[in-house]
């Protein structure tokens, strides 16, 4: 709906998924810090944690992604925000009692991830119909708006000591009870269709869609080992081989997400691309460079350096990713379409934790980098000869 795309309307889209997106920010931190900093938990137990808190959400995403298509996305998304208030405020009153346990982070983990993915695709799909731009510099600009808000998120999290587990548990629950106000700032956003899509036909219309199909493919190998990497071998070697504390984990979560929102500030200004598809598929050979020289244990200060690197080459991928999905999805689907997407991200998110724990666990933290560098020439070689991608061209350009 044309009359919805405006300054104001995109204004308010983008304050409430900032919040949310600082609230998941410092959930990340939180939930690894209280297995790795404060219970104190082996890798192993850390990496199965997280593949028991993601795996139940799982089976929601999809049907996420049915609500976003059946229901007024302005509506659900205030009731998100008021429900994903409810864990942090939960494991506040257990740590405030000194009941906390591995379990309870678990659940915590559990309900979280579970809430998110109800919410995400009704979201992502919303970003359509509010903004005034083109899809490639929106979801671009969303990118760089609410990753930069959302490294506030870090930075409460590298103050944990100082402030408090209970306090810093309390301001998260409050950043997604403020963003459903913002969300409340959005006009009503019925249903983009009469019809009321189901999952199977949700499922069908992906499969059909070639294209997005084979990039959400090779979105899930690359989240298999390259982001599964980031998410549980770095804190790992933040405190196994650098002897870092909860500041010294913060500080480099804040240098990848530099890195990351970088990359989207730069590609802000040469959009719309032309072939977003061949510059996804260069940037999995210039991660094989840079994870090549993080596994030579560098000096802490190129080691940040490498971190940035590493942020901007997951940034401009993941953008590329979404924007092409979500300019290829049809409007009746888009939601199921990107929940599907996001499913690849979840999906090995879990069974990388799992894998990649171990693998810690069996050899050293620095060990979890290598398999993302097969992948990534993996990744190349299908990208460019059996996908379609290298041959794609956007609708947007011009």
């Amino acid at each position: 709906m044309r009359a919805e795309r405006t300054a104001a309307t995109f204004a308010y889209y983008l304050t409430s998924s900032s919040l949310w997106m600082a609230g998941m920010s410092l959930y990340g931190f939180l939930f690894t810090w209280l297995l790795v900093g404060i219970l104190e938990r082996p890798a192993d137990e850390a990496g199965t944690a997280r593949f028991i808190a993601e795996l139940p959400p799982l089976a929601l995403l999809l049907l996420g992604g049915v609500l976003g298509d059946r229901m007024n996305a302005r509506r659900y998304l205030v009731v998100m925000h008021l429900a994903m208030a409810l864990p942090p405020a939960i494991v506040a009153t257990i740590y405030a009692t000194d009941n906390l346990s591995y379990w309870w982070v678990v659940l915590f983990g559990v309900s979280t991830a579970s809430i998110q993915a109800l919410s995400d695709p009704a979201r992502q799909s919303t970003l359509s119909r509010v903004t005034p731009l083109d899809i490639q510099r929106s979801v671009t600009l969303m990118t760089i708006v609410t990753t930069g808000v959302g490294m506030s998120g870090f930075y409460l999290g590298g103050h944990l000591e100082s402030l408090g587990l209970t306090t810093v548990l309390s301001i998260q629950a409050g950043l997604f009870l403020v963003g459903a106000f913002a969300v409340r700032g959005l006009p009503e956003l019925p249903i983009a269709t009469t019809a009321r899509p189901s999952l199977l036909t949700g499922l069908q219309a992906t499969w059909k869609a070639t294209l997005a199909r084979n990039l959400i493919g090779l979105n899930f190998l690359s989240s298999l080992f390259n982001a599964g990497a980031y998410v549980i071998a770095v804190p790992y070697i933040a405190k196994q081989v650098y002897a870092g504390d909860a500041a010294f984990l913060a500080t480099l979560m804040i240098v990848f997400t530099l890195g990351s929102v970088g990359s989207n500030i730069i590609l802000f200004f040469f959009m719309p691309l032309r072939r977003p598809g061949r510059l996804f598929l260069v940037m999995q050979i210039t991660r094989i460079a840079i994870l090549g020289l993080l596994l030579t244990t560098p000096r802490l200060w190129l080691f940040h350096v490498l971190m940035f690197c590493w942020g901007l080459n997951m940034g401009i991928t993941t953008t590329m990713v979404r924007t092409t999905v979500q300019e290829l999805a049809t409007p009746e689907f888009r939601s199921q379409i990107l929940s599907v997407l996001l499913l690849s991200f979840m999906v090995s998110s879990p069974v990388s934790s799992y894998l990649l724990g171990q693998l810690i666990n069996a050899f050293t933290p620095m060990s979890a980098l290598y398999p993302g560098i097969g992948v990534s020439v993996l990744i190349f070689l299908l990208g460019v000869f059996r996908s379609g991608l290298w041959q794609h061209e956007s609708r947007t350009d011009g």
